[in-house]
């Protein structure tokens, strides 16, 4: 009996440190990774770094499934702008093409919104940053 019951505290036991090395989506954000560079045809480069909370470090191999750029920042959530994927690089900080001159000609506050599937996570990964752009 002693022995069964000893094998069931450390099945239990194992189960839950196996499900809290696991994590969630909320451990995770997405930060600006640096500046914004132009392209010198009205959009923009923006590097993203979706970093893991818990240890700090950049998580790298996510899957973007979903990006979109928008004016919400400055009241205009409506007015949405072409964006793009361009890859990870360096690893953990992903890439994305903003075509913001193709919306507004002037500098403002855009919102880009993203939605990822991070390696051993079973919740999509979502957040979003605040960024200024000048087309």
């Amino acid at each position: 009996m002693r022995t069964s019951m000893a094998a069931t505290i450390a099945a239990l036991a194992l189960a839950a440190s196996s499900l809290h090395s696991l994590g969630a989506a909320k451990d995770y954000r997405f930060e600006l990774a640096g500046a914004p560079q132009k392209t010198g045809n009205g959009a923009s480069i923006v590097l993203v770094r979706l970093v893991h909370l818990p240890d700090q470090k950049p998580a790298s191999g996510a899957i973007i499934i979903g990006q979109k750029a928008d004016m919400g920042p400055i009241g205009m959530a409506a007015m949405t702008g072409p964006i793009k994927a361009l890859g990870e690089r360096p690893p953990g900080t992903y890439r994305f093409e903003v075509d913001n001159g193709a919306v507004w000609k002037k500098p403002g506050n855009w919102a880009l919104t993203f939605a990822a599937k991070v390696q051993g996570e079973s919740e999509m990964v979502r957040g979003n940053i605040v960024v200024k752009l000048d087309p």
